[in-house]
């Protein structure tokens, strides 16, 4: 799929915000362990919200943009949920590190149109 310059624009804005939000909740799993017991529970259930929430960006960038690599990304957030259902908290910050790359890819690939366009 060739992008105009429009539409790598959307790409690259979505790519962005959503590689930030997952640094940012890739760093707040490795935090769990070192709550009080009363407040992991909720803090465990508040991480996999808004991991369901970005997995739901993903699928909407997917669905809005044509890159397949939103797809992939939330299809690994997806797998970070399990994780962290399963208390496996070092796992889940790895794994949403995972969900970067193809972001990542959408991110260059919509760099390089901008670029070219003289935008960047």
């Amino acid at each position: 799929m060739t992008l105009e310059a429009k539409d790598a624009l959307t790409q690259y804005h979505f790519a962005e915000r959503l590689k930030l939000d997952i640094m940012m909740l890739a760093h707040q799993f490795l935090t769990i362990p070192s709550l009080k017991k009363e407040e992991k529970a909720g803090a465990k259930r508040i991480l996999i919200n808004i991991t369901e929430a970005l997995a739901a960006d993903s699928n909407a960038a997917a669905s809005f943009t044509g890159s397949e690599e939103f797809g992939k990304a939330a299809g690994v957030l997806d797998e970070v949920i399990n994780l962290a259902e399963s208390n496996q908290f070092g796992l889940a910050s790895e794994k949403a590190g995972e969900a970067m790359v193809p972001i990542t890819t959408a991110a260059a690939a919509a760099w390089e149109v901008l670029h070219s366009h003289g935008l960047l």
